[in-house]
């Protein structure tokens, strides 16, 4: 696992979300549908050699066979779901994206089956198989289409844990927390924002629980539709605040500062909406610092991966003098080390700031738009 295949993993997927799941869905039927042959021919050959008979199968032409539906089957389900989640499982509730997602694989599944008995078995299988690999599969089908179907439907249930999983943890992490990466406190380099509603309490008492909740919902619908374009990866939402986090070394930290003004942008763009629906446009306010910090699994009952150190405290701190300061974004001198922060925004410094908790006072600059 390269060092930064987290980080690869999840600049391509944003970038090329559609061609993304195609590749992930073929790799993984691949992979599956390899599985199930080894399961298939190691059985046939026991069954074979119990019966006395001949064990001359194509070894060769069926692994093909079989890798090819695997392909085959990732392109279609890799489509399917591309199209489920874009138009008909977006803003539905998890039971309906059950059901109606069910019911198309279901359907998809029966479809290749069906193409697989009456097309490939029937007028491709010379192909593939010799006559007598070719026999055994036409005399015993209903068993091969029962053990097909059955798997492919148990793999689907596993790529949808997967799926699941790849959502709570982000793009890239599955596989580092698979191995146990951190199991262990590891050490990682990172910048950190934290963006938090301005006017957050006035707000809430002016909307109510209920079409409060409903506008801190959509507002952070709206950011993660700018942290995908900006490869950042949001760590935690804690009450309207939003924690949003990119690892150092292999990263433009000035695409940090160009990711809050897009998230200002696009609520501004939205602005017809959200003063219809709630009579407030949504604004955040943003704090960060870069600094090494301690990656840990935490919680038996509740799993997630947790950042320590005075990196996220600095950054925190910091997001908190926005409001003394009237001012919508400030970033620590690690962070403005970049020297294209100042090439393209206006920064200002504020001097050095005493935080709470802290003996070392912190470089604090604000920047904004040229």
């Amino acid at each position: 696992m390269g060092k930064y295949y987290a980080v690869n993993f999840y600049s391509f997927s944003n970038q090329y979300p559609f061609l993304s799941k195609i590749i992930k869905q073929i790799v993984f039927w691949i992979f599956a549908y390899g599985l199930l042959f080894l399961i298939i021919h190691l059985t046939a050959l026991s069954v074979l050699q119990a019966m006395g008979r001949s064990t001359d199968l194509s070894v060769s032409g069926v692994l093909t066979l079989f890798l090819s539906l695997g392909a085959f089957l990732g392109l279609v389900l890799g489509i399917t779901d591309h199209f489920l989640k874009n138009h008909m499982f977006k803003n539905r509730s998890l039971g309906f994206n059950i059901l109606i997602g069910g019911i198309f694989y279901f359907s998809v599944l029966t479809i290749l089956i069906s193409f697989l008995r009456y097309v490939v078995v029937e007028y491709l299988s010379g192909a593939f198989l010799n006559q007598y690999t070719e026999n055994i599969v036409r005399l015993n089908w209903k068993f091969y289409n029962v053990i097909i179907l059955s798997y492919t439907l148990f793999m689907t249930l596993v790529l949808s844990f997967i799926n699941q999983m790849t959502n709570k943890f982000g793009p890239g992490l599955i596989l580092p927390f698979l191995l146990g990466k951190f199991r262990y406190p590891t050490e990682e380099n990172r910048l950190f924002m934290f963006l938090d509603l301005k006017d957050s309490t006035k707000l809430a008492e002016k909307l109510g629980h209920i079409k409060y909740s409903a506008f801190i919902q959509e507002s952070f619908m709206d950011i993660n539709q700018i942290v995908k374009k900006y490869d950042a990866q949001i760590y935690q939402y804690v009450g309207d605040e939003v924690v949003v986090s990119w690892p150092l070394g292999c990263w433009n930290t000035s695409l940090a500062i160009e990711f809050f003004f897009a998230v200002h942008k696009r609520f501004q763009n939205k602005k017809g909406h959200y003063l219809k629906h709630y009579n407030h446009v949504p604004i955040f306010k943003a704090g960060a610092h870069q600094g090494l910090v301690t990656a840990v699994e935490v919680g038996d009952i509740k799993r997630e991966i947790a950042y320590h150190g005075d990196t996220l405290n600095v950054a925190s701190r910091i997001e908190g003098l926005c409001k003394t300061y009237d001012k919508l974004i400030l970033i620590s001198g690690k962070v403005n080390e970049n020297p294209k922060i100042a090439q393209n925004f206006i920064v200002k410094p504020l001097g050095p700031q005493k935080l709470e908790g802290r003996e070392m006072s912190v470089e604090v600059f604000c920047v904004a738009e040229k």
